[in-house]
C-alpha cells in the first residue's frame, strides 16, 4: 500500500513540476500575457482539466505556486513560552517556502520574476495566506500559555497574535533581503540570526 501511496505522490509530483516547467518556458519565451492554460497543458502533455487540478490559475502555474502548508515537526516544536519573535520569524520563512512548489535550484521563478516585475503581486497575494495561517498558529498558541493571559484579558488572542506577526514579519524580511543571491532557506535561517539581532537593539533604542 506505502508503495502505491509513494507511486501516487512522485506521479503527481512529476505532473506539477511538468506544468510549472512549461507555464515558466513558454512565458520567458512570449510573454505572461500571451501564454494560455491551454498552452502549458499541451506542452506538459497533460489536458487542461488535469492543469486545473494542480493549479488555480496560469499565474500560479508560472511562478509554481501551491497552498500554505505548516511542517508537522515546526508546530511540534513551537512554544509560545519562549522567544515569540525568532520562532515566529522561522516559522514565517518555512511557510513562505512551502508555497514555492519544486526544487528551488531547478525553478525558472526567479527568472521569470526578474524579467516581469508585476507578477511579484501575485506572490504578494499567497503571502497574505502565509500570514493569515500562522496568525491561526500563534493566536491558538498563546490563547493556551500562561504567559500571555495579562495582555489577552486587555486584547483578543487574534489581535495579539496579529501584532506578534507583524514584529516577527520585519527581521523575516530583511534576512529574505540579505540571502536574495542565494534565496535557500538555510541561508534565510542563518541571516534572520542577525536580522533579529538588529530588531531588538532597535526595539531598545526607539523605546
Amino acid at each position: 500500500m506505502s508503495q502505491l501511496v509513494s507511486l501516487r505522490t512522485r506521479k503527481r509530483n512529476e505532473t506539477w513540476t511538468a506544468l510549472h516547467d512549461a507555464a515558466a518556458r513558454l512565458t520567458l519565451e512570449k510573454g505572461p500575457d500571451s501564454v494560455t492554460v491551454e498552452q502549458i497543458a499541451t506542452l506538459a502533455n497533460v489536458s487542461p482539466r488535469t492543469f486545473f487540478n494542480y493549479f488555480g490559475t496560469k499565474e500560479d502555474a508560472i511562478l509554481g505556486l501551491q497552498e500554505p502548508s505548516i511542517d508537522e515537526q515546526l508546530l511540534e516544536e513551537f512554544s509560545a513560552d519562549h522567544d515569540l519573535l525568532e520562532q515566529v520569524s522561522r516559522l514565517l520563512i518555512a511557510v513562505v517556502h512551502s508555497t514555492e512548489g519544486g526544487e528551488p535550484e531547478a525553478s525558472r521563478r526567479l527568472e521569470v520574476i526578474t524579467e516581469y516585475p508585476y507578477l511579484r503581486q501575485r506572490r504578494f497575494a499567497y503571502f497574505l495566506q502565509v500570514e493569515q495561517l500562522v496568525r491561526e498558529v500563534v493566536a491558538e498558541q498563546i490563547a493556551a500559555t500562561g504567559r500571555w493571559q495579562a495582555a489577552l484579558s486587555r486584547h483578543s488572542a487574534e489581535d495579539v497574535a496579529r501584532m506578534i506577526v507583524l514584529v516577527a514579519g520585519a527581521p523575516m524580511r530583511y534576512a529574505m533581503q540579505q540571502a536574495a543571491d542565494s534565496p535557500t532557506i538555510q541561508n534565510q535561517f542563518q541571516a534572520l540570526d542577525g536580522a533579529t539581532a538588529l530588531l531588538r537593539e532597535v526595539l531598545e533604542e526607539i523605546r
